[in-house]
């Protein structure tokens, strides 16, 4: 719970794990009213790195300003996504099992933010959007 004025609010979160190179990744994606609020990015490589924790405190501002304009002006949320993918690190790695690779800690991020759109169904509102775009023109 967090305060707001005299009332305090209540907030629902989603969190998702990946594995990379250097540990754990996690994405928290908080919600107000089931609406995408804000992201928060912890890790297991922020202990160990002098700018880990702050590397992913940036990038979890960036993509919290950059997700609430895609879900609230309706800008692609595509290319965020797509700019945080295929990034490479000294140290990936491969689940043999599911043949899931991740490049990088950004890799990761990238692929937790696709789920957690998909599964709130922002990218079925995107296609929609495309689609009357498409059919004005």
């Amino acid at each position: 719970m967090v305060p707001n004025g005299d009332l305090m609010k209540e907030y629902d979160d989603i969190t998702m794990c990946r594995k990379v190179g250097c540990g754990n990744i996690y994405c928290i994606f908080v919600e107000d009213e089931g609406a995408f609020h804000k992201l928060f990015i912890k890790g297991d490589s922020a202990r160990e790195a002098t700018c880990g924790e702050s590397w992913m405190s940036s990038i979890a501002a960036l993509l919290t300003f950059a997700l609430r304009r895609t879900v609230w002006e309706g800008t692609t949320q595509k290319a965020i996504v797509k700019h945080l993918l295929h990034h490479r690190c000294n140290n990936p790695i491969k689940n043999w099992e599911t043949k899931e690779e991740m490049l990088s800690c950004s890799h990761a991020i990238g692929i937790m933010v696709l789920e957690y759109l998909k599964g709130r169904g922002y990218d079925q509102i995107e296609k929609e959007k495309e689609e009357l775009t498409n059919a004005q023109v």
